[in-house]
């Protein structure tokens, strides 16, 4: 027990002491740890697992005999899943002119599939196609205009003769515009979405992806002259696909 003197001073005032308490015997705490800081949630978007749901369009444009040995070529693009059934979006130009669906396959988690052309509307620059890959994870299709100045990802398989991991690669840019017309190799694209995402070689056909990770376009091209790239790449909006195909996941 706490035990409490009281004593009047010569000058009047109240003096007060109090026995000391016992030594403490608690064991030492340790010192807290310091916990990292935590990015906003708008960085927080898991694009890892997007990933698996994003493939390689490969088509054979021809073969040639060289030494004795065949030499096969081929032009690579991108696409993703938009159904569970193995269903894929990508861009028509990506499929040139097949003249044999043998010519065309998608390679997703290791495997080449062959693929069969389901749709294609060239004044779009989209195409469905199907492959037999089992049950597929598909990405969410946006509902609603993204704003502009948002942050958006272009994912693609970039630059095929160089990487021979056959991984996608994603490019971080924002939303520098929509319902964009432009003069493209003589002809007039119009609607289109705008992007200082780079979309390199072999990106056509890609998602563009909102900060939620909801695709709100198809990569088509980037703005280029004498092959140097201009800060701004194109892609068609997801809403084009909708009102063409029934898309309505």
């Amino acid at each position: 027990m706490k035990r409490l003197f009281v004593a009047i001073g010569s000058a009047g005032l109240l003096l007060a002491c109090a026995t000391a308490p016992p030594p403490c015997r608690c064991p030492a705490q340790p010192p807290p740890v310091a916990q990292a800081a935590q990015p906003p949630a708008a960085d927080r978007l898991a694009l890892e697992p997007l990933m698996a749901s994003v493939v390689q369009i490969r088509v054979k444009v021809g073969e040639r005999v060289v030494a004795g040995r065949r030499e096969e070529s081929y032009e690579y693009g991108t696409g993703f899943f938009v159904d569970e059934r193995g269903r894929i979006l990508t861009s028509a130009h990506v499929l040139g002119s097949i003249d044999d669906p043998r010519h065309l396959a998608v390679v997703h988690a290791g495997r080449t599939l062959q693929a069969r052309i389901l749709k294609v509307d060239r004044d779009s620059d989209l195409a469905v196609l199907l492959v037999d890959a089992g049950r597929t994870r598909p990405l969410i299709l946006a509902g609603s205009p993204v704003e502009l100045g948002a942050k958006v990802y272009a994912v693609g398989y970039p630059f095929v003769d160089v990487f021979t991991d056959n991984e996608p690669a994603v490019s971080v840019g924002h939303l520098a515009g929509s319902g964009r017309d432009i003069d493209y190799e003589g002809r007039q694209v119009k609607g289109l979405l705008l992007t200082d995402a780079f979309v390199a070689d072999g990106c056509s056909g890609g998602p563009l992806l909102s900060k939620d990770g909801q695709v709100i376009g198809v990569l088509r091209f980037n703005l280029a002259r004498k092959g140097t790239w201009l800060g701004l790449s194109f892609a068609q909006p997801i809403a084009a696909y909708r009102a063409l195909f029934g898309g309505g996941r």
